[in-house]
């Protein structure tokens, strides 16, 4: 007998790919559709609403973030309501026109006033609300806006004394590394929000325990008869952390990938989050999608997770999957795309690399007749054929890049990544240093090895062949434009020591005693950049790098940069290090030049040039 899982159902209403998917915005979920994620934002907003000084609590992030989400478990938490009351709240009275009162036994005596969305208002009425919360004492107002919302609102003309504060306090935020610089105000910036990072288990991490490992939520599958051939629940058996360590395995390279994503610079909210969640766990199918065509074979693997998620099933079309905007970037990190030369004669080579019969290696024969399926756990040593066309030939390549690819993109969740990295394979050869750099775990040795590579990278992308052993950066003047490899005029030199490489949340520097207040205890917190920090005589300047401008600059220390690749990056690192350059100016009597991989310094006596060292 066949059987519809309402958990199925449920996952598919979170999937952009018809009207249902309306549950996945939080005014119109339902309660059973919820999913209560136990975010750092959370606990700082509850811990901030209960402040006796707090009179003001801005949520700001971009749509997806969760804000109308933080309101709703602020009425449950610290309200005392129950979640269908706080829902219907949510939706009628969320505009801070009255407040909410704290229900019989609730935690907090005060009543909010919460507007869940501040494009809603003009400006000037905007700008009379910030100025009216703050000049009360008994209530809390909570102000859910987008940054450039809320920047218009404080920048408006009509702005008063109260908006100017906030406006103060939410500019020295970025520069403080703070969320509270006046005790009243408190500005939870979501922006800075990771669904892949934390001190706890991550968001996504999170997720995956919900909808995966909750055996009650699958239990009616095992009666169904297309079971056996369903890869709804075969992608449940593969990222079932509960059944063996391989499937914790697998979720942590899903979480990988995931903050490579979010290193890499691309914002990925909570809502995409719940999106590709379910994308992955799904395939796109619903349960009848299955039971149409569960008698076949050869089919599921395009419904594996590691494939839909690289390269969607045939049958869902591109235009669905924009309205999941990340599906796009994570294709980018596909490690089905990179060869290692070791990875593929294992899997191609060697048999039984992976249990044979597995429905996701599993690939319909649509090129020769026998044999009917290929197993790919044999590699490809089945795909035995005599093309007599060209489009036969096209065939047959395109069936033997699909195996290879399936391989390649198992064997990056099954494998231990001890010989190649994961960042590695995603196609970062210096991503285990960045993580290194900013989980703080690289030594001292380490990082005096990495920062001559990064001093030769930099030199290397200003147009410098420099010895390997050379302990300071030299500047290349930015007057006399590029650098050849033969000769530059040298502006200024910064010593290695006078150098620091800081994971981003470092460079804040925050005391101890406001660690509390801190932007990176306010959300759940990832080190999207690392930064170089050199310092100077007037200060210090700082570049930050993410992963992919920090691997240009460690491949540069090889001694070649693709230059056509990294075109973006290089123009930026340049222009950075010619602004460094101008402040780093000698006097005009002052030269030194670099000839032959040597610097020479060069000085104006009586009209007589003198060039010190050997030319």
């Amino acid at each position: 007998m066949l059987k519809e899982n309402s958990h199925v159902a449920r996952l598919n209403r979170y999937l952009p790919f018809d009207p249902a998917h309306s549950q996945i915005y939080e005014e119109y979920q339902k309660t059973a559709d919820s999913l209560n994620l136990e975010t750092v934002a959370l606990r700082y907003l509850n811990s901030a609403a209960k402040l006796n000084s707090a009179r003001l609590i801005i949520l700001t992030g971009d749509a997806g973030h969760g804000k109308t989400h933080l309101c709703r478990r602020l009425i449950q938490d610290c309200l005392g309501y129950d979640e269908e009351s706080a829902r219907r709240l949510i939706n009628s009275a969320c505009n801070a026109e009255r407040a909410i009162d704290p229900a019989p036994g609730s935690p907090l005596s005060k009543s909010i006033y919460i507007h869940k969305d501040f494009s809603e208002l003009e400006p000037v009425n905007a700008t009379a609300l910030i100025e009216t919360a703050i000049n009360q004492e008994e209530t809390i107002y909570v102000i859910c806006a987008n940054e450039g919302r809320l920047r218009a609102v404080l920048e408006s003309e009509t702005t008063g004394e109260a908006c100017c504060l906030v406006l103060e306090n939410f500019n020295t935020s970025f520069k403080s590394g703070l969320c509270v610089q006046d005790p009243r105000i408190h500005i939870i910036n979501l922006n800075y929000q990771s669904v892949s990072g934390g001190e706890d288990e991550s968001l996504a991490a999170e997720v995956f325990d919900e909808w995966l490992d909750d055996g009650r939520r699958w239990q009616i599958c095992s009666s169904c008869d297309a079971s056996v051939n369903c890869p709804i629940l075969n992608n449940r058996k593969l990222l079932e952390a509960s059944a063996s360590d391989i499937g914790k395995q697998r979720r942590a390279r899903l979480v990988t990938l995931f903050s490579a994503l979010e290193q890499l610079g691309v914002v990925f909210t909570i809502r995409e989050l719940l999106m590709v969640a379910a994308y992955i766990i799904t395939g796109g199918l619903k349960c009848h999608d299955v039971h149409g065509r569960y008698r076949k074979s050869g089919w599921q693997h395009e419904y594996t997770f590691y494939n839909s998620l690289f390269t969607p099933p045939r049958d869902i079309k591109k235009d669905k999957l924009y309205n999941i905007p990340v599906i796009s970037d994570l294709q980018r990190l596909d490690p089905g795309l990179r060869a290692f030369r070791a990875i593929d004669e294992k899997l191609i080579n060697e048999q039984n690399v992976f249990p044979p019969g597995e429905l996701d290696l599993m690939f319909a024969n649509n090129v020769f007749q026998d044999p009917p399926l290929i197993d790919a756990s044999q590699g490809i040593d089945e795909i035995i054929g005599n093309p007599s066309s060209r489009n036969e030939r096209n065939k047959e390549a395109g069936l033997v890049q699909r195996i290879v690819r399936s391989l390649r993109r198992r064997a990056f969740f099954d494998e231990d990544c001890q010989s190649i990295t994961e960042l590695s394979r995603l196609g970062f050869q210096s991503g285990s240093d960045f993580i290194a750099v900013t989980k703080k775990t690289i030594s001292d040795t380490e990082m005096h090895k990495l920062k001559s590579r990064i001093l030769r990278g930099l030199h290397i992308i200003q147009g410098l062949q420099m010895s390997e052993r050379e302990i300071s950066l030299h500047l290349v003047d930015p007057a006399f434009g590029s650098a050849t490899t033969h000769a530059a005029i040298i502006a200024g030199r910064i010593p290695a020591r006078a150098i620091q490489v800081l994971p981003m949340g470092e460079v804040w520097a925050i005391p101890d005693d406001l660690q509390v207040s801190a932007i990176t205890k306010s959300v759940n917190w990832i080190d999207r950049h690392i930064v170089l920090r050199f310092e100077m005589g007037t200060g210090f300047a700082d570049l930050n790098l993410d992963m992919m401008s920090f691997d240009c600059v460690c491949r540069a220390g090889s001694g070649y940069v693709a230059e056509e690749f990294y075109a973006h990056d290089l123009k930026r690192i340049k222009n950075f290090l010619a602004r460094l350059a101008e402040r780093g100016q000698k006097q005009p009597d002052e030269i030194n030049l670099f000839i032959r991989g040597a610097v020479h310094s060069v000085s104006i006596d009586n009209g007589i040039i003198q060039v010190g060292g050997d030319l």
